[in-house]
């Protein structure tokens, strides 16, 4: 670890004594620098937010929390848990929206050792189901509409499922919230946590016809929050900006779901470091947003690009008072020209504009572009988050590519995943040495500016979800009438991409783009359902080792389509 690299006002914050004091530790067999004074689990995260304790953490339409409210909500789930049996080291899974529940069970669940799985609340009932079994959880806490998705699978399990706005309990095993928060004795007695004890699972997409749980410790997590914050800290000590005083509480809109890396770690965690108001929405919505962000003056947005990019292009943007916003930023997907300086201007550079590149994988934290950077290189995705992160760009067999040169985008630091559960031979191909292997396809220039140009892996990256094309190339076989079929991302304005399908029938059957859809949608979550299918008579094309010439057809259909709108 050299510290002389840095500029002797980051060396002050980054050496003995220092905020940010950075040491090097052992983590799984690699060694990596980590803060000194980081919690050592994410339950001393959470009691280090009481130091706000008569603050507002968090706001649900009509309802809100303090962070002293909170904390009293998690002891009661630790109890109500540990009361139905389960242990640390023990899945128990949470599938709804954002609603205050899904906080408190969250952090009622990492704060008793035990192990979050954060399933993704678009998935149908098989899909739930597949998350169930996979991971092994036989605690679960479900919404009203998760819960109708997974009553017809509930006789077929032992599941202990706790219901959250519902007054519907019927099925084994299921009780309501508020029958579980008076099931537990009092407080229960906290059990030592590992920094590298598992602290969550989170259900990722890429090459695999199925979703991967992407397990990740308290270490990583916390580490990856701290990240943010560090880098902040060294850029405004460099700048010879000190931190100006709090003269509001500083408050973020939750944008998207809580079982994305982006609304977790992005969003709701590190508002637990800096005692920041979270208002969460029920689902994304432009025009509701700008009236929240009113009411609330909030202070930073932070969503999927699409995301930011309706709220700025709303009609009744210049309708509003917007002048607490300072920041407005995207992660999750590329956020093109178009929309940062969209973004610019509608803001009036009041609101900086910012672009993160990150994985579940790393926890969200890897590179960032935001400011005069972004207007300078719109197309890069940004520097390395130092001090923590390290990005390299390496060929096929493994080594390090000179600067310009396209290769695989790896990278390394303490908040990168555990691994893949229960996936041994995939986490060994993604996490070599400490680096995660992201299949992006990219370059870096001679100032460290990382830029995009493709994706090895076949996934397709919708609104900031992931979606894997295999997974719903497997669903598309499964149809009775299907030959053959592709599947790939098409560029899109809002979205960033969209699904799509080419489809062979077999001989002498009729088959419509609408069959397919109607059956993606009744095995897939309906963000994974093609938006454009082409049905084909013939066979596909073939590259010369015969597998279907995937990336030829998406090149043919992209040339057929913009020589329709010539």
């Amino acid at each position: 670890m050299n510290l002389q690299q840095y500029p002797p006002a980051a060396r002050e914050l980054l050496g003995s004594g220092g905020e940010y004091e950075l040491v090097e530790v052992n983590v799984r067999g690699v060694v990596l620098p980590v803060f000194r004074n980081a919690p050592l689990h994410l339950r001393e995260l959470y009691q280090g937010a009481l130091e706000h304790a008569s603050e507002t953490f968090y706001v649900y339409e009509d309802e809100r929390y303090t962070f002293a409210e909170a904390w009293r909500q998690v002891e009661r789930v630790m109890a109500g848990l540990h009361a139905l049996g389960v242990r640390p080291g023990d899945r128990v899974g949470i599938a709804m929206r954002n609603y205050p529940e899904w906080v408190f069970a969250f952090m009622g669940i990492t704060s008793m050792g035990a192990v979050a799985v954060a399933m993704n609340a678009w998935w149908t009932g098989e899909e739930m189901v597949y998350g169930i079994d996979d991971s092994g959880l036989e605690t679960l806490f479900v919404d009203r509409e998760r819960l109708e998705h997974l009553s017809p699978y509930l006789g077929e399990r032992l599941l202990s499922v706790i219901a959250v706005r519902t007054q519907h309990s019927a099925g084994r095993g299921v009780q309501p919230w508020s029958d579980f928060m008076q099931s537990g004795s009092g407080v229960m007695h906290a059990p030592e946590i590992d920094p590298d004890d598992h602290a969550t699972i989170l259900y990722t997409s890429g090459s695999t016809s199925r979703p991967k749980g992407a397990v990740s410790s308290h270490r990583a997590i916390i580490h990856s929050l701290l990240g943010w914050e560090a880098s902040a800290a060294m850029a405004r000590a460099i700048a010879g900006r000190r931190q100006r005083p709090r003269e509001r509480q500083p408050s973020m809109i939750l944008t998207v779901p809580l079982f994305h890396v982006t609304g977790l770690n992005g969003q709701l965690l590190p508002s637990l470091r800096n005692g920041r108001k979270v208002v969460g929405m029920y689902k994304w919505d432009a025009e509701k947003a700008l009236g929240i962000i009113e009411r609330e003056r909030i202070t930073h947005f932070s969503g999927v690009p699409s995301m930011a990019y309706e709220l700025v292009n709303s009609p009744n943007y210049d309708r509003y008072d917007l002048s607490s916003l300072r920041s407005i930023g995207g992660g999750g997907a590329a956020m093109t020209p178009k929309h940062s300086q969209r973004i610019e201007e509608r803001s009036r550079n009041q609101a900086r504009a910012s672009a993160a590149y990150a994985m579940t994988e790393t926890n969200g934290l890897a590179a960032s572009n935001a400011g005069a950077d972004l207007k300078a290189r719109p197309t890069s995705c940004g520097k390395a988050l130092l001090p923590l992160v390290q990005i390299r760009i390496v060929g096929s067999n493994g080594e390090e590519l000179p600067r310009g040169e396209t290769g695989e985008i790896c990278i390394k630091g303490p908040m990168n995943f555990t691994g893949y559960w229960n996936r041994p031979e995939e986490t060994a191909e993604t996490l070599v040495d400490g680096w995660v292997h992201t299949g992006d396809l990219g370059h870096m220039d001679t100032e460290d500016f990382i830029y995009i140009t493709d994706r090895e892996k076949d996934m397709i990256i919708r609104g900031g979800e992931n979606i894997g094309c295999q997974e719903v190339e497997a669903v598309i076989f499964d149809h009775p009438k299907v030959a053959e079929c592709v599947v790939f991302g098409l560029p899109d304005d809002r979205l960033g991409e969209i699904v799509a399908a080419v489809v062979r029938v077999k001989e002498d059957v009729l088959l419509t783009a609408g069959d397919i859809q109607s059956h993606v949608s009744d095995h897939l979550a309906r963000f994974k359902v093609p938006a454009q299918v082409w049905i084909s008579a013939e066979e596909l094309p073939r590259t010369a080792s015969g597998k279907i010439y995937k990336r030829g057809i998406r090149d043919g259909i992209l040339a057929q389509m913009a020589e329709h709108a010539a």
